[in-house]
């Protein structure tokens, strides 16, 4: 049974299943070098890949199998075959054409797409690449011939044809670079490195291959990336550990080396690239999920239909079966009228209602719905807003089906580095014994000085320091006076005008460079920390070691690279490494000559997001063995020698100065090891290494912890990751728009909150909510237990319920206080919404009449804040403002229109009197001009009755660690989130962000959509768990970008691609099922008045090849372009007004309401193209000769109405028309006319009745145009009536842009009183 699910699922039998990763030595994966035939008895697979869906054999079952997931297709086949019994209505062919049509065009893409993968796969199975031959010989193979165990040659460039094993390079002592782009996505260089035994194997002679033989036994086929573990036996007996630096993967390429020699271990689907290759996560929007239960109330109603029909049928037919003699109700074979068999008529009736009515369930919808998502995507790719010069990308739509959920997007959980900034990291400040270098302001501290926001103060409070220290200006609070004054200053004395300034290097301060750190009381440590600067790393060095300026570093991380970059500015030129040694030119002082030094490496211990920090072992010149190390603070510091904790303190608190200025900081320590100690703590490490299995990396870790204790403090750095172009305003635009943004970052709390007010993230006036155990209470807590001897339990059951109540209070302040609270969708909510967009209008039309009386400019952000000082609450509920005091209510309602941007401009009360915060509101909503009715500004008054404030949130990893273990307390922190406007999550891992994506979307439910975006690897499971993940194709690599369903090149493109497209796709789509509903519905509708009349016979009063057509070729052209192109606002218009945004927030173009609008407009509209015909043709002679009219000539004449009025329908829904609509809409309706003339003119035998019938008999009768035109204005007047009254009365935000737009609105506003 498995084998043929797996067949359907196109699985077939290539895959096998996948081992566990921790192998034992029993059963581990062996392998024979240069023996390939001894590996033949294992069953390895062969190195054929394949990526395709289908073969030849199962792609007509498979691809019918993919079509028939849609419950629709499964009706309409049954109906196509109903189409084949003799009581059918219509004729089987016209049921079965557009159903095969429906299909071909679905198996068509199928196919399309898979000859397309197969194409890329016989390509890559096709290369060629050197192998060695059993007679000593290298010839060249195809890829897909390879075998596990066979030695290949690889060249400088290439790419590897399978997992290898290293065993030589052309490289000195056995180091290749390879680039691992299309694994991860990352651009710099991975340092390999063979085993010391196999250097020689044809370095000099390809024929000392054939002497070469051993034995691997490793781990078996698994999908890590990044771990490794095995043994490789020589025959002498010697075994040497195997792990991730000997290990070259399928798909990445070898780069800056001459050539390779490989072992093939792992092939074809067995390698660690195709254990990767997993579909991404099934993701179906919410109007899809709407439209399923949509699709099943249709077919509740067609079933109701039915059964009535075969009812009200088998009653007639009992009572009635003898009176319609002319029917022959008694003879033989009829199932119709017979009153001996009545509940046979009734079923038979039920079936062909069946049948009959089945156009109420639209089969075209989703063909036409496919079709308009691929070409919004490709309008979406094609926006030349949208392409990144910078890196020459441009949007890419990795799933259309997703486009109409970019318009209805409620929460966006954004990383951060590389994010919200450019992750193109500058060395910036450091602190050296002691002692802080560095000036000039950092970006956060020039937008604090614009905003005149306090620095340092953080959580903590203001640091103590001395006046003219070098810090000092990163606690000032800046005045009117003196922003920008000293904005000016720092960019001629800091960084910004200095010659040493290079990409990586924007430090700047003359008591250190140029050398003159010789001339430093401490410069010792000051020379050691260079050293460490210059040694502590896993940098590649590209460019020409006599050409310091042209030397380039590829190193695992930006930061990392702006390290190294320092060390050289500083006169520690790192410029050459080897597996075993590290060579820096040193220059010890202004003028003297440099002095190339050569270090020998003996370990790495690398870095990883658990340990957050990196070692090196190195021997020095001297012979002394040190250890170097560098690692996030918080880490660092609790590996300190406690006997000698040095500059501890001091550089503790530069670095916390640093962190609030927006700086990432590392802590460098080292330690010096005895020769003993090291050769004992060597042997360990070299016996974890030899473990296979995960059990390695944990003996490996724990290992290396052993030997990163005891560390004494050097210094620390700080390294500015600048924001990236347009982020402060997307994100403004983005909170207008009614969106919760969160940021998901690993910085410090204090580093967090500062770039939040740099990004406009957090906006002065907010009051700011911070939850973390960095504080005095926990610290508290902490020393208690240790005193009081408690155990690790009790602390943490003790610090958990602090988190808990600090949950608690700021869940009680934010539903208390907050301006929008977010639990339920209610009145007055939308009350609110709608005063918002007022405000935001009328500031519109006065800054365009030229009467403004405040104007808020990039220049002045402040103008929209009454505050000038940092709120902040942190663990505890009660409210600040600037001043310390409570603010009253009409304060509380001054701040908020002022935070608008609008002024009141109130008349003076006399001397004593106090305006009240309502009379305030609803005088500045009148003023505005733009109300839409006088319970709007009722609605205000009532809301304004008490202290509302935005809240942001701001809480740490630990505090976060335990609220996602408490189902409790998950469900306070969503409440609490969801009330804040924005949201910061500190010192968070790649797991705790996938982690709190699911609880959002979980916790949002099926009403409210997130969003998330990201830009390296370890933003993958936040992007793939929400509803709609955005990746960022930035310096970190393109892994996010490979899985998220969209990919864009910087955070700004965000706001474009919710604001315009996701606008447009949701208003769009919501436009195209409504309208498809209602011209189905009145297809069906008067399908079931035509049974009524022709006594349920089944009998339909057209033919059967109009209904077939209707739905694909009379209606459907003009609302794929209306979906396609449609726009109800301008793209200027919807950023100018980001508030139109909540339209999609709300549902308002998608939900019951519109729902049931456009099904009774289509029962309406039925009732009029029906019945009109009835009563004008009915009433005499309808020819020239007298003649009435035929069945023929109502059928036709009435669906020649069905045909005008839906595609003139689109002219009542729409205000955006281009020459485009106007082909679609008119060429469609000619085409009606067409088509009736030249299927007229077929022989009977294929027209039947419609022989002739137009030219003939419809053309020349003055009263069938006459009934044309009745029928379009009846059916039409009371959609234009209720529109026309819903524009002037009622509305909408999106009709109110369009007015204020209009050229005489703004003269009409200037003249009104």
């Amino acid at each position: 049974m498995t084998r043929w699910t797996n067949f359907l699922r196109g699985k077939g039998w290539r895959f096998r299943p996948i081992q566990d990763e921790t192998t034992s030595m029993e059963d581990a994966y062996i392998v024979h070098c240069n023996r390939s035939d001894l590996n033949t008895q294992y069953g390895y697979l062969t190195n054929r890949t394949s990526t395709t869906k289908y073969s030849l054999w199962n792609f007509l079952p498979r691809s019918l199998f993919e079509q028939y997931r849609r419950a629709a297709y499964w009706y309409f086949t049954a109906m196509a075959v109903l189409t084949l019994s003799p009581f059918s209505p219509y004729n089987p062919i016209s049921v079965w054409l557009p159903l095969i049509f429906v299909l071909s065009l679905g198996i068509g893409r199928e196919l399309w797409e898979d000859l397309r993968r197969g194409r890329g796969d016989r390509e890559v199975n096709n290369r060629p690449i050197l192998v060695h031959s059993s007679d000593g010989r290298l010839e060249e193979k195809k890829w897909k011939l390879l075998c596990v165990g066979d030695v290949v040659k690889v060249m400088d460039g290439d790419y590897f044809p399978a997992d290898l094993l290293l065993l030589s390079s052309t490289g000195p002592e056995g180091v290749c670079y390879v680039e691992t782009m299309n694994l991860d996505g990352e651009t710099n260089l991975k340092v390999r490195h063979a085993l010391e035994c196999t250097w020689t194997v044809g370095a000099r002679d390809d024929k000392v291959l054939g002497g070469f033989e051993a034995t691997v036994r490793c781990e078996g086929p698994n999908a890590s990336l990044y771990t490794f573990s095995g043994l490789m036996e020589l025959p002498d007996g010697q075994s040497y550990p195997l792990g991730p630096p000997q290990i070259l993967l399928r798909d990445s390429s070898l780069q800056n080396t001459g050539s390779i020699y490989g072992v093939v271990l792992y092939t074809g689907h067995d390698t660690k690239v195709m254990r990767n290759s997993t579909p991404p996560p099934s993701k179906r929007s919410r109007v899809d999920k709407t439209l399923d239960k949509l699709i099943y109330a249709m077919f509740a109603t067609l079933l109701t239909l039915c059964i009535i029909t075969g009812i009200v049928l088998g009653v007639r037919t009992k009572r009635e079966g003898t009176d319609v003699w002319y029917l022959q109700p008694l003879a033989y074979g009829n199932l119709f009228f017979n009153p001996e068999r009545a509940y046979v008529a009734g079923v038979v009736s039920s079936v062909s209602g069946l049948i009959l009515y089945g156009y109420l369930i639209p089969i075209s919808l989703y063909v036409s719905l496919e079709v308009v998502r691929v070409l919004q995507a490709l309008f979406m790719m094609l926006d030349i807003q949208m392409y990144d010069s910078a890196t020459n990308k441009r949007f890419r739509v990795k799933s259309a089906g997703l486009n109409e959920e970019l318009g209805q997007v409620d929460t966006i959980l954004s990383d951060k580095t590389g994010t919200l900034t450019c992750n193109q990291m500058d060395f910036f400040r450091c602190s050296i014994a002691g002692i802080s270098y560095g000036k000039g302001m950092t970006e956060v501290e020039i937008s604090a000085a614009r905003l005149r926001l306090p620095l340092g103060e953080g959580i903590h409070g203001p640091p103590d320091m001395e006046e003219g220290s070098p810090s000092s200006d990163i606690h000032r609070t800046f005045t009117d006076t003196d922003s920008e004054s000293s904005v000016r200053a720092s960019e001629v004395e800091g960084p910004s005008h200095n010659h040493y300034k290079e990409k990586g290097f924007n430090f700047y301060d003359s008591r250190i460079l140029g050398g003159n750190w010789v001339g430093e009381e401490r410069r010792d440590g000051i020379q050691f920390f260079f050293r460490i600067l210059a040694l502590c790393h896993t940098a590649i060095p590209e460019g020409s070691p006599e050409s310091p300026s042209s030397m380039r570093y590829r190193a695992e991380s930006p930061d990392e690279a702006a390290l190294v970059v320092a060390a050289k500015q500083f006169g520690f030129f790192f410029y050459k490494r080897t597996p075993t040694t590290l060579h820096v030119r040193e220059t010890h002082g202004p003028g003297a000559e440099p002095v190339d030094v050569k270090y020998q490496l003996l370990n790495v211990l690398e870095f990883s997001s658990a340990r957050k920090r990196m070692s090196v072992i190195v021997r020095f010149p001297d012979g002394k063995i040190l250890l170097l190390s560098k690692g996030a603070d918080s880490v660092m510091l609790q590996r300190l020698d406690p006997q000698n904790r040095g500059y501890a303190t001091q550089t503790t608190k530069h670095l916390q100065e640093y962190g609030e200025v927006g700086l990432r900081t590392l802590l460098l320590a080292y330690k010096v090891l005895k020769e003993e100690e090291y050769q004992a703590w060597q042997v360990r490490f070299t016996e974890a290494r030899a473990v296979l299995g995960r059990e390695r990396d944990i003996r490996t870790e724990d290992v290396a912890e052993e030997i990163e204790q005891g560390l004494s403090i050097v210094g620390g750095t700080g390294v500015e990751d600048k924001l990236q172009a347009g982020v402060p305003e997307a994100i403004d635009r983005l909170a207008r728009a009614g969106l919760k943004i969160w940021v998901l970052t690993g910085d410090k709390v204090e580093t967090a909150i500062n770039i939040g007010y740099a990004c406009s993230l957090l906006r002065p006036g907010m009051e700011n909510l911070v939850v973390t155990l960095e504080c005095d209470e926990a610290r508290a807590i902490e020393e208690n237990a240790q005193r009081s001897h408690l155990s690790p339990d009790d602390t943490l059951k003790a610090l958990k319920n602090l988190v808990a109540q600090n949950i608690k209070d700021a869940l009680h302040l934010v539903l208390m206080t907050s301006a929008n609270p977010r639990m339920t969708e209610t009145d007055e909510l939308k009350a609110k919404s709608s005063i918002s967009f007022t405000g935001t209008l009328s500031r519109s039309q006065s800054r365009n009449s030229g009467h403004m009386s405040r104007s808020p400019s990039k220049n002045n952000p402040l103008s929209r804040n009454s505050s000038n000082g940092l709120q902040m609450t942190q663990l505890s509920p009660i409210i600040q403002t600037g001043h310390g005091r409570k603010r009253s209510e009409s304060e509380t309602l001054a701040f908020q229109l002022e935070n608008a941007g609008i002024s009141s401009g109130l008349p003076p009360l006399g001397h004593g009197h106090k305006r009240s915060a309502s009379d305030t509101l609803a005088f500045q909503l009148e003023n505005a001009g733009v109300c839409r009715k006088s319970e709007d500004v009722k609605g205000a008054k009532n809301l304004s009755s008490g202290p509302q404030v935005e809240h942001a949130l701001i809480i740490d990893g630990q505090s976060l660690a335990f609220i996602l273990a408490e189902t409790d307390l998950q469900e306070q922190f969503l409440r609490v989130c969801i009330n804040c406007a924005s949201v910061l999550c500190c010192r968070v891992s790649p797991m705790q962000k996938a982690q709190v994506t699911n609880l959002v979307r979980k916790g949002l439910g099926h009403r409210r959509l997130c969003l998330a975006i990201g830009d390296g690897a370890n933003d993958v499971g936040m992007i793939q768990a929400a509803n709609v993940g955005v990746g960022i194709t930035g310096v970190e690599g393109a892994q996010a970008a490979m899985v998220a369903d969209y990919a864009i090149g910087q955070f700004r493109f965000l706001e474009r691609l919710l604001l315009v497209h996701g606008h447009w796709c949701y208003r769009r789509i919501s436009l195209m099922i409504l309208y498809f509903f209602y011209k189905v519905c009145i297809l069906g509708w008067i399908s079931f008045y035509s049974n009524i009349v022709a006594h349920f016979s089944g009998q339909p009063l057209y033919n059967d090849w109009y209904a077939s057509f209707y739905n694909t070729l009379f209606t459907a052209f003009p609302i794929m372009v209306v979906a396609v192109i449609d726009q109800d606002v301008s793209a200027a218009q919807a950023i100018k007004f980001p508030e139109l945004y909540r339209a999609g927030q709300r549902g308002e173009f998608f939900n019951a309401k519109t729902i049931s609008w456009w099904l009774l407009n289509s029962w309406y509209c039925s009732i009029i193209i029906f019945f009109f015909p009835i009563l004008v043709l009915g009433l005499g002679a309808f020819r020239s000769d007298g003649q009435v009219a035929a069945r023929q000539d109502f059928g036709q004449a009435m669906f020649t109405g069905l045909i005008l009025v839906p595609n003139l329908q689109l002219f009542c829904a729409l205000q955006y028309f281009t020459w485009i609509h106007h082909v679609a809409i008119w060429g469609s309706i000619c085409t009606w006319y067409i088509f009736v003339i030249v299927f007229g003119s077929l022989p009977p035998k294929w027209s039947s009745v419609a022989y002739m019938e137009f030219v003939e008999v419809l053309a020349p009768a003055v009263s069938y145009w006459l009934l044309q035109f009745l029928v379009v204005v009846a059916a039409l007047l009371p959609s234009f009536a209720c529109r026309s009254y819903l524009w002037m009365f009622q509305p909408t935000d999106y009709e109110l842009v369009l007015e204020s737009e209009k050229p005489g609105a703004q003269t009409a506003e200037e003249s009104r009183p």
